[in-house]
Formats: C-alpha cells, structure tokens, sequence
C-alpha cells in the first residue's frame, strides 16, 4: 500500500506539517506547499482514505499504564508521554477511530519549550531539575481526542430579586423593600462543545488549555501527523456527555439570568434544562504535552498547540521552600534582635 504522507513535488521527498508557516515543508530542498496544493496532485483517491488509515497507523501500547497512541509509519515512539516508559508496538486501529477534523499544529516545539522555560523562570521552588534537559526533552507534540458536540436545549430558569428604597420623615428612615418573581423560558442551540477522550489526560489541564479556534477545522488527514504523537480515544461520547451537559446546563441558565437584569440582583431559584438534540464530532487538537514526575506524582503541563495557552500543575521542591522559609526566620530573627538591643 502507499504511504499516506504527501511527497514534495519537487524533489519527491517526505513532506512534514510546519506549525511555523501553516504550511507542509520539505527539509532538502526547503520547498513549501499548501494542503490544497499537494491534495490536487494527490494519486489517492477518497475511497482509499479508510483503509489507508486502518494500514498506514500504529498502535503503541505503554506496558506500565495502558495508554494507546497512534502515529504514521514514520514516527519514533521513544517514551510514553503519560508516565514516561517504554512503549511497544501493538498493532493497527480500526476505522472507528478515524476523526473527522483535526486543528493542524501553529505553535512549533522551539518555541512551545520558550513558552514553558518563561514561565518557569517565575516559579521560585520548582526543583533544580525540572528545567533539565532530560525533561525539556519530554516536551511532545500531541493530537488529543476530542469530541464536540451541537446541542439544541430548552431551558426554563425562575429567579427572585430584591429593590430596596429609602426614605426619610423626620427623623426616621423608612426602607421598602420589594421582592420580583422573574421567569424566562427559551431554546438555544450550543455549537463545538468540547471534552476530551482520554482518560489519562487531566481534564482540568485540558480545560484550561481552551478555547480552539474552530475556524482552523481540517478534513482530517494523516499527513498532519508526521512528526507529532497523537492520542486514541479511550472515553466513548455517551461517557463524556454529562460533561457537556453540565456545561450547557450552566450556560443556558446564565443566559437566562442575563435577561432579569431591570431588578437588581438576582438569585436563581428553579431551572431545568431539556436536550432537544446532540450531533457529534471527533476531532484531533492539537497540544504540547509534558509529564514530570517528582516524589511520587505525576506532573501535567500543556500549551494549546494553536493558541499558545499554557496550563499545568507543578512541582514544589520541598528543599527549596525550607531554606527560604529558613532565611526568613532568620532574617525576622536578627531583626529582633537588632530591635532588642536598641531598646
């Protein structure tokens, strides 16, 4: 079967997606193509795409924690990204795992692993090897699954506000006060509604990580992987639709609220939120993924691989929070002392 991944019309050899310049480039002859471009010289045709993907894809599976991720042919799977292991190669995946979209990389790894030594610089008791580069190394480029959802609801929110107004007679100050029984009731529909569908990814991290920009939505196509590691769902859409949900649920009753807005204040006293319909899609977005693990706990750190958000959790060197505690109490201490002598 021929390779999935486009060859540079040029000179012939394999082409790779650069984040820097949107754009599929050629490391010999530094020649630059559009996605348009290389499809319209494409030999593929579209009825060959599933079953390039079922055969040009790997699977490789983390022996220490089970996780799954799939690249082309042409992709070095070193460590895995979760826990840092060793991984083997397991197999092929089936169709079903094919997304419909995926969001190409903007953010190059160079500049991804500047985004992220910035930010340390900030940090005062992260331990002396965090910024090592055995762990700078870690950085991966890495295609989550995601899947969004349009929601179509109807939402009904009861509400109560209070007007307080003050007068005087005399000497004494009077104060009525009156209380407004508020209903609002309509249908909305919520577009691109994420959650991500892996279970060993922090959902916490990957929400922080949003929003994308959907507008940068791709057919998918394999070719975007060179280069990049990228995620097999393990967490099915029915599994993650109470997230969405719940999402929905607060932003339809928000909107509501936002029409009670000639009393005052207003508190919510009854809601309901009524799906009327969900279509879905599994795409692939793109993030810069690193895992570090100091003292038993695993470490999460992600930049939007399209909009260079950062989030993640760090380390606290225990070592470096006792000096510093330390030296303050040292410092407080010859202050005292200083204090003392001069009384």
């Amino acid at each position: 079967m021929e390779t999935v991944s486009y060859k540079c019309l040029n000179c012939g050899a394999e082409l790779a997606w650069n984040p820097d310049k949107s754009l599929f480039s050629c490391e010999y002859c530094s020649s630059d193509f559009t996605e348009d471009e290389l499809k319209n010289n494409a030999a593929e045709s579209a009825d060959e795409e599933p079953e390039q993907f079922d055969g040009e894809t790997d699977v490789y599976v983390c022996a220490s924690c089970g996780a799954e991720i799939f690249c082309d042919h042409n992709t070095a799977a070193t460590f895995c990204y979760y826990c840092h292991n060793p991984v083997s190669l397991k197999g092929r995946l089936i169709g079903q795992y094919k997304p419909d979209k995926i969001i190409p990389f903007r953010l190059s790894r160079e500049r991804a692993v500047e985004l992220f030594k910035e930010r340390c610089q900030k940090k005062l008791f992260l331990p002396s090897d965090f910024l090592s580069n055995s762990t700078i190394e870690k950085m991966t480029g890495l295609y989550v699954p995601f899947w969004i959802a349009d929601v179509d609801v109807k939402a009904y929110a009861a509400g109560r506000a209070t007007e307080s107004h003050s007068s005087r007679r005399g000497d004494r100050t009077y104060v009525t006060e009156t209380t407004y029984s508020l209903e609002r009731e309509g249908k909305m529909r919520f577009t691109g509604v994420p959650a991500d569908g892996s279970k060993r990814i922090d959902d916490s991290v990957m929400d922080a990580v949003e929003p994308f920009n959907y507008e940068d939505l791709k057919p998918f196509d394999m070719s975007f992987l060179s280069g990049f590691f990228c995620d097999k769902y393990d967490v099915d859409k029915d599994e993650v639709f109470p997230r969405i949900k719940e999402r929905v649920d607060n932003d339809a009753v928000n909107l509501l609220k936002e029409t009670m807005t000639r009393h005052g204040a207003v508190t919510i006293t009854d809601k309901r939120v009524s799906v009327l319909n969900t279509t879905w899609k599994y795409i692939l977005l793109p993030v810069w993924f690193m895992t570090y693990k100091y003292r038993g706990t695993v470490y999460s750190y992600a930049i939007n691989g399209q909009t260079s958000k950062p989030a993640g959790k760090y380390p606290l060197s225990v070592g470096k929070l006792a000096v510093m505690v330390a030296i303050i109490m040292a410092v407080v201490t010859g202050i005292g002392v200083l204090i003392g002598g001069v009384i």
